[in-house]
């Protein structure tokens, strides 16, 4: 019914907009006076006045770009106003284009790139789908160094997409970004695409106002937010409308992310005031109600249709403990997706539980994926970099997963119950002892683990595995070790760079990632085969292994040093570390009178 009235209301009010005269590139002159429409305050509408000073020639390959100096009071102080990206430029009553480029230095005389109406009018002649990240070369590794790196490359292509400019000194104008319930640390990795958080909640989106039209439309020159995160949460990006055009609205006049065609929400906004500074100005803004969907993420500007709905995902972290609930949702797209869960969990585990000193978080979670398995996460986290730690993975996984080789991945909801404890849990497996060094195949061996906690107070364990039915006279191997020592056991004997080409492959793997409360006790041989796509061919026959060495650069398959017979995991209270290898033997089994 909401959806319905919007449209219905959005439709009223767009009939009555005027059509709009455009002024060519090729008519615009140096010396020639124009005026600019933004908001500096509330919802009003004010004028600047402009005078252009040149065309800048080629900014790209097949684009110019208008040079002009602004004119009002509010832009005295500190030059070009973050937060004005899109806001129309009219000569003679035409639309040249939109005010979307400053300088970025410390300049105060307020010099501004307007990028032309014909270049952002192109942005809705676009179809493409969404391209997918290129992550081939990276390692399916969830090692906290490698998950490092994944967060890093996320933060550097946000960033490079965002403030990337074929002149040094002409950036785009940094969009406004506004919050509310989220904490600073979270959303540090985005802190140079925008300009600094500043965090506002001030009422509610429609539900103090009274329902009209001109909640559900907008208008050239007026604030507009497209929120990544709302619900419980919110963190938004604010500029100002270009142009509308029917159910077309134009805003920003340079990207977003440049993310191509996309599927954002686009809300309307307010202005609350502008504060000036040497270094830059912006403007305050908080986000009202949806207006919109955004389509269309390109070098020119930003396209969305009014009146239509974007496709969220839903996430829900449960703070068990604390018996709190955040309901949030979070853009669907392959590169933003991953670093808005991160952002959204740390801040939730930030905000509750970092005041009371929990260091260790208990973690059940899902990922549900639309006609997939599901992926399931169950884990602890402890010490001072917990929380950062199990956000960052769950950010790791979701870049996997959404950018799959074989197709695009749709997450329909992700579902977190967390249970956070004031104190440091983990332990350092100090010694392992096994009851003999030979036994019978199949026969059980009985294992003691000894431990020792944060506390220096000595615990055991015990466990019996049976023995691997080999040769009599065979030699086998047994390893308990922490998750971090197997892993890297395994990466030291079978090198590979393997990546999933099939999506539920790459969800097998990220299901069997390790755990940090687990001893893993491993049982392998000494091995000369071949790993290929996930799966261990030791003991080839030597004319079928001399056929696929030939391949051996293939990113897909690699040289085995050892085979795993068997794995079996421990789980214990704690975050354990360490390792223990013993060589142990398969003996004859003795005939029976």
């Amino acid at each position: 019914m909401k959806k319905n009235m919007l449209l219905i209301l959005w439709l009223g009010l767009a009939s009555l907009l005027p059509a709009m005269e455009f002024m060519k590139l090729s008519e615009i002159k140096p010396g020639m006076e124009g005026e600019g429409k933004t908001i500096f305050k509330g919802s009003t509408i004010e004028t600047f006045k402009f005078k252009v000073l040149g065309i800048l020639d080629k900014f790209v390959s097949d684009k110019n770009m208008i040079v002009a100096e602004l004119f009002a009071p509010e832009l005295l102080d500190g030059g070009v106003i973050e937060g004005m990206s899109g806001s129309p430029a009219y000569i003679d009553g035409k639309l040249i284009g939109s005010v979307s480029y400053g300088l970025s230095n410390f300049s105060r005389k307020p010099i501004a790139g307007i990028t032309p109406i014909e270049d952002i009018l192109q942005t809705s002649a676009y179809s493409a789908p969404t391209a997918s990240v290129e992550i081939s070369d990276i390692k399916i590794d969830f090692s906290k160094e490698n998950v490092k790196r994944v967060a890093e490359a996320i933060r550097n292509q946000l960033l490079s997409r965002m403030n990337s400019s074929p002149v040094r000194d002409m950036l785009p104008i940094k969009l406004f970004s506004s919050s509310r319930g989220l904490r600073p640390e979270a959303v540090a990795m985005l802190q140079d695409v925008f300009v600094p958080l500043q965090d506002h909640s001030i009422g509610k989106d429609v539900g103090k106002k009274k329902l009209n039209e001109e909640l559900f439309t907008v208008r050239p020159a007026d604030a507009v937010s497209i929120p990544l995160i709302r619900g419980d949460a919110m963190y938004a990006a604010t500029g100002t409308v270009t142009h509308v055009d029917g159910k077309k609205a134009y805003i920003f006049g340079h990207p977003f992310f440049n993310l191509g065609t996309v599927d954002f929400p686009l809300h309307r906004a307010e202005i609350i005031s502008v504060v000036p500074s040497y270094e830059r100005s912006f403007k305050l803004a908080v986000t009202r109600n949806m207006v919109g969907a955004v389509q269309q993420d390109r070098f020119s500007g930003v396209q969305a249709e009014l009146g239509k709905t974007p496709y969220m995902i839903p996430l829900k972290i449960f703070l068990k403990n604390r018996n709190k609930v955040f309901n949030l949702e979070l853009v669907s797209h392959p590169l933003l997706t991953p670093a808005l869960t991160y952002m959204s969990l740390l801040s939730a585990l930030l905000a509750e539980y970092q005041e009371y000193g929990f260091q260790s978080i208990t973690v059940s979670g899902k990922i549900f994926i639309e006609n997939e398995d599901n992926v399931v996460l169950n884990d602890l986290f402890s010490g001072t970099a917990a929380f950062d730690e199990f956000s960052t993975l769950v950010m790791t996984i979701n870049y996997f997963l959404m950018n799959s080789k074989e197709k695009n991945v749709k997450i329909q909801k992700m579902d977190f119950e967390i249970s956070g404890r004031e104190t440091i849990k983990k332990a350092e497996l100090e010694n392992v002892l096994v009851d003999k060094n030979a036994y019978l195949p199949e026969e059980p061996i009985a294992i003691r683990m000894f431990l020792k906690n944060e506390k220096g107070d000595n615990f055991e364990e015990q466990v019996s595995i049976k023995t691997p039915s080999l040769k009599p006279g065979s030699i086998f191997y047994l390893m308990a070790a922490d998750a971090v020592e197997v892993t890297e056991f395994d990466t030291k004997f079978i090198k590979t760079v393997y990546f999933p080409n099939k999506l539920n492959a790459l969800i097998r793997a990220i299901n069997n990632i390790r755990k940090n409360n687990r001893i893993y006790l491993k049982i392998f041989v000494p091995a000369q085969g071949i790993f290929i796509n996930g799966f261990e061919y030791p003991y080839l026959p030597s004319s079928m292994s001399n056929v696929l060495f030939f391949n051996s650069i293939s990113k897909d398959q690699a040289n085995m040093q050892i085979s795993t017979i068997a794995e079996y995991q421990y789980e214990i209270p704690t975050v354990v570390s360490g390792k223990k290898i013993f060589k142990l033997t398969v003996k004859e089994r003795k005939n029976e009178s």
